[in-house]
């Protein structure tokens, strides 16, 4: 083992692509105004965090338990608390590396890049709408079609409120809902003697799926006040779409029920069955109000084909002075490594590199129909 367990090189076809999708998704997120900023690598231990479990933790002299950074989005509103004006909405985004304590049987990932973005400071219907469209554009803009599935956790949480559900079983049930585990439902409702509505209602959210039609069958399921709240909220939404066809509602996600107070989504591309992105609305958990989204790297290029490199040296040189010419124009030059021609030939070959060029000029080693082209340029002043 020459590395840590879930930790990874990039050798250069990689690294390439993941420059490429990176500056990709940064230029979208910046053309909606979303502005870059960076929060620091080692943070504070915090007892708070929801991450706390999966930290990886280091001790310092000066500043005690350390840990390095598991997830930005809490990292950010520590830094709009302490730097900021809290009632100014803010748009940023963020990329960068970020580190997670594994749990063998769940994941083997240690290491991986998180980009994403946080609308700050602002809770309406138009902002939510704003995230789920970006959400949409992240995936189509990297080359894949996206499949965006919207819920809200706020109606399982209105849900469990009105059925009472003990504490001792809210995050067995709600793991079960979120995964449409009907048998595990029935187990741990069963004992609880629910009223016939509200049982029948916990056990429907498993078929709440579909498009937007599915709103009005869960306001006949669960008619109470406190769930037609929820439901209007994630209409509201929904109304801000003209074409709601690359989105499907699911009225049972109920993925970490306690953090997100509302929308929630999860971003899909087809014959790839895990989630490419996650995000939603999280008001009141880390700052007043506050949403946004965030995409791991790695789960993108697992879902895109396999690229190969495309940058290949096109130039051999073994003229510093003129090989500047090819660079200014757009051309990949390497530079020999050696004084010897026949060697720097050899060189070229090995590597497929089309043209070598010597102090006396260009002497084509592959056929290539450039050479016309190269030469106008060797001879520009």
């Amino acid at each position: 083992m020459i590395n840590p367990s879930g930790t990874n090189y990039s050798l250069v076809a990689e690294a390439k692509q993941r420059k490429e999708i990176i500056d990709k998704l940064e230029s979208l997120y910046s053309s909606w105004g979303y502005q870059k900023i960076d929060t620091p690598v080692l943070e504070l231990y915090d007892a708070k965090h929801p991450r706390k479990e999966q930290s990886f933790k280091l001790t310092d002299k000066d500043s005690g338990v350390l840990t390095l950074r598991s997830d930005f989005t809490p990292a950010i509103a520590k830094m709009v608390r302490a730097e900021l004006d809290t009632n100014t909405p803010y748009r940023f985004q963020y990329s960068g590396k970020v580190w997670q304590a594994i749990n063998p049987d769940i994941s083997r990932t240690r290491e991986f890049t998180q980009i994403g973005l946080e609308l700050i400071n602002i809770s309406n219907a138009r902002a939510d709408a704003e995230l789920i469209n970006l959400a949409k554009e992240s995936v189509r803009i990297i080359g894949l079609k996206p499949k965006i599935e919207i819920g809200n956790p706020g109606f399982v949480r209105a849900l469990f409120s009105l059925a009472k559900i003990p504490a001792t079983i809210t995050s067995k049930l709600a793991k079960a809902i979120d995964r449409k585990d009907y048998a595990g439902i029935q187990i741990l409702i069963e004992p609880l003697n629910l009223t016939k509505d509200l049982h029948q209602a916990l056990i429907k959210l498993v078929d709440l799926y579909g498009n937007r039609d599915i709103l009005k069958q869960a306001h006949k399921i669960a008619p109470w006040p406190e769930t037609k709240i929820e439901l209007d909220r994630l209409d509201e939404v929904l109304e801000e779409f003209s074409d709601s066809g690359d989105f499907l509602v699911d009225l049972g996600i109920a993925r970490r029920l306690s953090y997100y107070t509302s929308m929630t989504f999860r971003a899909y591309t087809y014959d790839f069955g895990s989630p490419l992105l996650g995000g939603g609305r999280y008001d009141g958990a880390l700052l007043p109000y506050s949403a946004g989204f965030s995409i791991g790297l790695e789960r993108l290029l697992a879902a895109l084909p396999k690229t190969k490199i495309s940058n290949k040296s096109f130039v051999l040189s073994l003229d510093d002075k003129r090989a500047e010419k090819f660079r200014a124009a757009g051309y990949v030059v390497e530079r020999s490594l050696s004084n010897n021609i026949d060697s720097a030939r050899k060189t070229a070959k090995s590597k497929g590199i089309p043209y070598l060029l010597t102090l006396d000029g260009l002497e084509p080693i592959l056929n290539n129909p450039c050479l016309e082209t190269l030469e106008s340029i060797l001879n520009e002043n």
